[in-house]
């Protein structure tokens, strides 16, 4: 008795998983007698879809923004290494890329600590994880720049407008009040 209704959940979802979609298919124009020979006449093929590729700049601004990100971390990285003098695995920061996962396999307290936290610990690891991600996640962005295709064309220059208009819009702010906007063109 208590089973009743997780069963029967559990049936709805079993059968709705075997379910497929129904799709009708579109009346033929022009009567019965074009819906016999439309049924036998192939459809024509649809042309391929716009294909919308980024600016040939891209490609640069790619590389450069992933050596920013790559930087970055490298160099948070290296400041915490100098930072922390006595903990193992801080001169592995000073590696790139890989430094940060290195440093990572050594955390652990220094032998001449006694009472060093674990939660200190566990919030270093964190970081040089982040900071880990942070320097692949910028080779990443590289290696996206290196491999984008761009469009051979230059990107359109954004349409100016022939003259300033300015037009005052009213503002409905519900059952308080009512504002007054302006909105235009320049």
């Amino acid at each position: 008795m208590r089973f009743r209704l997780p069963v029967a959940c559990a049936l709805a979802l079993l059968f709705a998983s075997f379910t497929r979609v129904a799709a009708a298919q579109d009346a033929p124009l022009g009567g019965p007698e074009a819906e016999s020979s439309a049924a036998l006449a192939p459809l024509p093929p649809l042309p391929p879809p716009p294909v919308d590729s980024p600016p040939p700049g891209a490609r640069a601004n790619h590389i450069l923004a992933g050596i920013g990100v790559t930087a970055v971390g490298y160099g948070l990285a290296v400041a915490g290494s100098y930072l922390t003098s006595e903990y193992p695995g801080e001169k592995q920061l000073r590696i790139p890329v890989v430094g940060p996962w290195m440093a990572v396999a050594r955390t652990g307290c220094p032998a001449d600590e006694p009472d060093c936290s674990p939660f200190g610990l566990a919030f270093g690891a964190a970081l040089v994880i982040f900071d880990g991600i942070v320097q692949a996640g910028g080779l990443a962005i590289i290696g996206e720049g290196l491999f984008l295709r761009t469009s051979s064309r230059p990107a359109p220059a954004p349409k100016k407008a022939a003259h300033l208009s300015v037009r005052a819009v009213p503002l409905d702010f519900g059952k308080r009040g009512l504002g007054l906007g302006f909105a235009g063109t320049f």
